[in-house]
């Protein structure tokens, strides 16, 4: 009996072969693609999205792109976080405030989104407004100035009269401004 369902099973197999269908073992299987080009497509969209978004506020505020992620005008540049890739996942590093700078960030320092960062270098007064800032968007800031040099945020359109959203001298970091502070600046002002 086994050696009668070998030979069947034999014939059944080269009648399927010599059909043109070949059994499903015989099949090659494509190759599946790697982790590392999926990891590149990934930075390669994120790069094409980082730079819509660049060409897009240039196009709305003015400004000239200055490297792969950033936005100067007279005074001041604006920096968008890069995109780093952990597996799957998209983080953002949060851009430093190098010395002789004022920076405000988008979100809280800790935020592990990231936002944008944008750093004042001369003195005088800057509306946020002008270059690309939604109404009262400032979450933390950093002066990294000499300690002589002052720096003011305020809300010129408080109608309460609190004015002045915070102040600080030089070598100070507020890694995420608390309670009425928090999204309520406008204005940025340097002075000595």
């Amino acid at each position: 009996m086994m050696k009668r369902s070998s030979i069947a099973l034999y014939f059944a197999t080269a009648g399927f072969i010599a059909m043109g269908a070949s059994p499903a073992h015989a099949a090659t299987p494509s190759p599946t693609p790697s982790k590392a080009s999926d990891v590149s497509a990934s930075l390669a969209n994120d790069d094409v999205d980082l730079q819509k978004k660049i060409d897009a506020h240039i196009a709305k505020y003015g400004g000239k792109q200055k490297g792969k992620n950033q936005i100067e005008w007279p005074g001041t540049t604006m920096t968008f976080p890069i995109p780093k890739r952990h597996g799957d996942v998209s983080t953002y590093a949060r851009a430093h405030c190098a010395y002789g700078n004022y920076c405000v960030y988008e979100h809280a320092l800790w935020d592990r989104e990231g936002g944008r960062m944008q750093y004042f270098y001369n003195y005088g007064k800057y509306n946020l407004e002008n270059y690309g800032w939604p109404y009262r968007q400032v979450s933390a800031l950093e002066n990294n100035q000499s300690g002589a040099a002052w720096g003011f945020l305020t809300d010129e359109y408080d109608s309460t009269g609190r004015y002045l959203v915070h102040q600080s001298r030089g070598w100070y970091k507020a890694d995420g401004l608390a309670d009425w502070r928090n999204d309520k600046a406008t204005h940025v002002t340097l002075t000595s």
